[in-house]
């Protein structure tokens, strides 16, 4: 049954078309992906949908009742906390817990007539009934779930909206969006500051969304975990197809190639038809002009059935150019510790980079990943420690937070300031390539997008001829077109790479050595994201021993790999198998503290529920009750894998 469907649907903006004539329909529960470059519409198309815009023309038809979730813009609330902020979703749930405590306390009343109590009785188990049918056991854990999943702690809970960052604002919009009782959800880049923790989660949390929603994503891995089809907006027009994003990419370029190929046919015949014609108005004899006029007829009925090319977008198109070549050994740190206030980041931290390689670091949120990217520059000074760099080094460096807003030159100034070396021709040229044409270079930098600003970046990178990169979410702000071209132009570049990322699919192009940053320090997989994730699951089931890969388990296979020396595959698998076993190890005393606290929080809620005053109030007692599953059920989850982790804590001291 379809929830929405748009009939002949348009919008301009000062006679400029946005969307024109577009016709699709959205099943309940569909799980649909929104994709087009930017600037396409796609946020234009999502406030048609909740209302916020009305269409030029053509109409959009829902069900009854149909309700449109949005993430807010703006979360007006600054006094209250993130816990009452999602608590207040749950007003029908307080206005039935209310209910129920006037019930009990009118049933503790003395002399109560028996028709009375029998009366309470029915509308105390009718409250109980509906209390339970709309999740009121269980609201609040779901919100719990929800700020730890999308990346906040526990003493986060408390905090005032006015303490909270950019990033978590997002964040905490998101959750309201994900918690409400929408019937459709509209998400407009919901990946954005999410770490791949709670990417996963998101990705999780969706799946199982009994639900429809449409998400708009530049995150190409995520759509495909997370859709069933897919809405490509292209050229102001609609085209809905069925799969995710890979499926899309497949069906859209078969669609476009047998497009072409109809054509082509078509337009050979017309050719030859068009000869035809000619040659019989040269004889110009009657029967010649009257085959000429038939001819004519069957040519228009051909042009007819050509179908209509849309003119293709302008695309990036570029290369990086290394400088000339290095040392082999690129940047060394040893020792590194890094603080600030009581915030200690890290500490003992080694890590060497190589010419050639192409490694990413990945960690969560805050853990210091931009931190060791200023140490390794020497922006920053260690606490202790040191940072080495090799001969010839020249490094290019992309800075996710590209800091434009005080500049006061337009495009072109910018560029010739930064090299005056090269003519206006060349900087002209290398503009172009970035989509930067005639009207974008008097521009002031301080207005550009983001995701200007991010090709303006990547742009001076190229031009600087490094031998290193550096790249601290490149992929930010870029849409997917513009994703897979950065992704073709480092797939052919010479130089080494390093770079912080939580785009997986960018990722698993690119990475041949993967560095987790934790509390612990730093853990190294020989091997792409797919190696990195198989190492992972294996760690987290007890099996992964001494972290070295069974035979149907190997690193991906690549050019660069296939160099390396045996001493060098040893080297790495010596320096996992030590940090394997720090990691189980932390991982062993963090899963004793939590079973202690676990332990000590049970018997708490065990004598809460034993207290006698608690047995006339169904209410307390059932939250109580279920606060005890919960903990019991992480207890033992926590159990679990302590014996998991022991055991393979035992194997790799051996």
């Amino acid at each position: 049954m379809a929830i929405l469907a748009l009939n002949k649907v348009s919008l301009a903006y000062q006679e400029r078309p946005v969307l024109e004539d577009c016709n699709f329909s959205l099943e309940a529960k569909s799980k649909c992906g929104l994709v087009g470059a930017n600037g396409a519409g796609k946020t234009s198309l999502f406030r048609l949908l909740c209302g916020q815009l009305e269409p030029t023309s053509g109409e959009i038809i829902t069900s009854r009742g149909l309700r449109v979730g949005q993430m807010e813009q703006e979360l007006k609330n600054h006094q209250n906390t993130i816990w009452q902020e999602l608590f207040a979703l749950f007003a029908p749930l307080h206005e039935l817990e209310k209910q129920q405590k006037l019930v009990n306390r009118q049933l503790q009343a003395d002399n109560l007539p028996e028709a009375e109590q029998n009366r309470l009785l029915l509308q105390q188990a009718q409250l109980n009934e509906d209390y339970m049918e709309q999740g009121g056991l269980t609201y609040q854990s779901r919100i719990r779930g929800a700020l730890l999943g999308l990346g906040f702690g526990e003493d986060d809970f408390g905090r005032q909206l006015a303490e909270l960052s950019g990033g978590q604002r997002a964040k905490l919009a998101l959750a309201k969006l994900l918690l409400s009782d929408a019937d459709l959800l509209l998400l407009d880049e919901p990946t954005n500051h999410l770490d791949v923790d709670a990417l996963e989660w998101l990705e999780d949390f969706l799946r199982g969304l009994n639900k429809a929603y449409i998400v708009i994503s530049h995150d190409r891995y995520f759509l495909d975990r997370t859709t069933e089809q897919t809405l490509h907006l292209y050229n102001h027009h609609i085209k809905l197809y069925r799969g995710n994003f890979s499926a899309f990419k497949q069906q859209s370029q078969a669609a476009l190639e047998a497009d072409r190929r109809h054509n082509a046919n078509l337009n050979r015949e017309i050719e030859r038809l068009q000869g035809v014609i000619k040659q019989q108005k040269q004889w110009n004899r009657e029967r010649n002009l009257v085959a000429a006029h038939s001819k004519e007829k069957a040519m228009a009925k051909l042009q007819q059935q050509l179908v209509a090319e849309e003119a293709p977008a302008p695309e990036l198109h570029f290369q990086f150019k290394a400088a000339p070549i290095s040392g082999q050994d690129l940047l060394r740190a040893e020792g590194l510790a890094m603080r600030f206030g009581d915030n200690q980041l890290f500490s003992g931290l080694d890590f060497t980079l190589r010419r050639g390689e192409r490694v990413f670091l990945l960690g969560p949120n805050g853990v210091g990943k931009t931190t060791l990217f200023r140490l390794l520059l020497q922006r920053l000074q260690p606490d202790a420690g040191e940072v080495r760099q090799g001969a010839g080094l020249k490094i290019g460096y992309y800075d996710q937070v590209q800091k434009l807003d005080d500049t006061p030159d337009n495009l072109l100034d910018y560029l010739r300031n930064c090299y005056p070396r090269l003519t206006e021709t060349e900087l002209r040229t290398a503009l172009a390539a970035f989509l930067f044409f005639a009207d974008d270079l008097a521009k002031p930098c301080r207005v550009l997008s983001g995701g200007e600003k991010a090709r303006l970046g990547l742009l001076k990178i190229l031009l600087s001829r490094p031998n290193l990169l550096l790249l601290d979410e490149p992929t930010n702000h870029l849409d997917i077109a513009g994703r897979e071209a950065l992704e073709q132009a480092l797939q052919s570049y010479d130089g080494a790479i390093l770079a912080i990322s939580h785009d997986r699919y960018f990722i698993n192009a690119l990475a041949e050595r993967v560095v987790v940053l934790e509390q612990g320090g730093l853990t190294e997989y020989c091997g792409g994201w797919e190696y990195y994730l198989e190492k992972r699951q294996q760690l987290a089931a007890g099996l992964a021993g001494l972290n070295i890969a069974p035979a149907t388990a190997t690193a991906p296979a690549s050019a660069t790999a296939a160099k390396k020396t045996a001493g060098r595959e040893d080297y790495q698998a010596r320096k996992e198998q030590a940090a394997n076993l720090r990691r189980l190890q932390n991982r062993l005393q963090k899963l004793e503290n939590a079973i202690a606290e676990g332990e000590a929080e049970k018997a708490e809620l065990e004598n809460q529920l034993a207290a006698p005053e608690l047995a006339s109030d169904y209410q307390q007692a059932a939250a109580l009750h279920s606060q005890l599953q919960q903990v019991q059920q992480r207890l033992e989850e926590a159990m679990a894998e302590w014996e998991q982790v022991a055991l393979a804590l035992e194997e790799a001291e051996k």
